[in-house]
């Protein structure tokens, strides 16, 4: 099922369906996407085009250090019916095989800040990036999983409540999705 468009607020719904969040968890954020799809419906203007040049670019550079297997979840001003600035996304991954222990990866981070630093994503990608080792302790990820859903389902300033995306490291549609990046609107 294709993420819902923006309701009245400007706003990804939080939940599609009568019946509320319960329904079905299909019909619940984080809604489900495609890197094309969120091409297609999202990259409708220069600033967001450049925008999603950086995720795709980043997404790249992810898997290039192994951090082959996860989701992200997108969200923050992009995910509105507004011009943003940049794209807020928390990436939930799995870490690589060369670096199997907090220690290994914590190296690989050091080794590649390019990939991992909060400062010089936001610079060259024009993303807020956050990362969940999902191989983390199951408490750590419960909590940190809690932290952003909270964040992350809120608009900024009025609190309205709001949905956001989740997107398949393992999908390969990338290239495609930089396809579709290159043609005019």
């Amino acid at each position: 099922m294709p993420f819902p468009a923006f309701n009245i607020d400007g706003v990804i719904p939080p939940f599609v369906g009568a019946r509320g969040p319960g329904d079905s968890r299909t019909y619940m954020s984080p809604h489900e996407a495609s890197p094309v799809e969120v091409i297609a419906r999202l990259g409708g203007t220069p600033q967001r085009r450049n925008i999603l040049k950086g995720w795709l670019a980043h997404r790249m550079e992810l898997r290039a250090v192994g951090v082959v297997t996860g989701f992200q979840w997108l969200d923050g001003s992009f995910v509105e019916d507004k011009e943003p600035n940049d794209l807020d996304i928390v990436t939930f991954f799995r870490r690589p095989l060369a670096a199997p222990t907090a220690a290994t990866m914590a190296e690989l981070m050091m080794r590649t800040p390019s990939v991992f630093s909060r400062a010089q994503v936001k610079e060259a990608h024009h993303l807020d990036a956050q990362l969940v080792d999902l191989n983390a302790t199951p408490e750590a990820v419960v909590d940190l999983t809690r932290y952003w859903a909270g964040i992350f389902s809120h608009r900024r300033g009025d609190l309205m409540w709001k949905g956001m995306l989740k997107v398949d490291l393992d999908d390969r549609d990338d290239d495609l999705a930089s396809l579709v990046l290159e043609v005019d609107p």
